[in-house]
């Protein structure tokens, strides 16, 4: 299987991008500066120049891909818009896309309660409302959105799984994610897709709901 990864040079995305390869997928890394990507040394990874930025440069980009992994955000330093311009890009290439956002939002609005709902949007201020459109725009065009709680960089243990939206328990405190098994479960969507077309949650507990 071919997989684009979009933002390969983030810290989620630098572990998609070792995922897809250790699963054995031809890879491409699309960044902005080439130069900036980490990954194992394989004849399989393809890094290839996209910038969001420039219009016509990501299409170009995923042209061949089966399908389109993002892991793809943004600094306080950066326009949030770059999350809308490269949602909206990838959902026209013609891919099929899985886009990490934040639960909480979209179709997830009021899974955290009124009180820690609220408090998630203050933290996510820069980017809240960029990443409610960019999210749409890949549902809109049939893709599948992973919500995820708040990301660590702890190890992942193999307790993770992907839930539908409409199936996810609303609960006061963000079930925590960690960017290893984010990962792991959206290559594993790539490889076998059970949520085409569907919003879900990314759970690492017990009964995932």
């Amino acid at each position: 299987m071919k997989i684009a990864v979009l933002g390969s040079t983030g810290r989620t995305g630098r572990l998609v991008v070792a995922r897809a390869l250790e699963r054995g997928h031809d890879v491409m890394a699309l960044a902005r500066t080439p130069g900036q990507v980490r990954a194992p040394a394989s004849g399989k990874l393809r890094v290839v120049r996209a910038d969001v930025t420039d219009p016509g440069s990501v299409a170009a980009a995923v042209a061949g891909a089966d399908v389109v992994v993002s892991g793809l955000g943004v600094t306080r330093r950066q326009d949030p818009s770059v999350l809308v311009d490269g949602a909206r890009q990838i959902a026209s290439a013609g891919p099929r896309v899985i886009w990490l956002t934040s639960l909480g939002l979209g179709a997830t609005t009021g899974a955290l309660g009124a009180v820690n709902g609220a408090l998630l949007r203050r933290v996510l201020r820069h980017e809240w409302e960029a990443k409610g459109v960019a999210g749409r725009a890949v549902r809109e065009a049939g893709g599948t959105t992973v919500h995820a709680g708040p990301l660590t960089d702890g190890p992942y243990r193999g307790d993770g799984g992907l839930v539908g939206a409409a199936d996810f328990t609303p609960r006061w405190v963000p079930p925590r994610a960690p960017r290893a098994g984010i990962a792991a479960l959206m290559v594993a969507e790539a490889e076998t897709p059970r949520f085409a077309d569907t919003d879900t949650v990314a759970l690492f507990e017990p009964g995932r709901r």
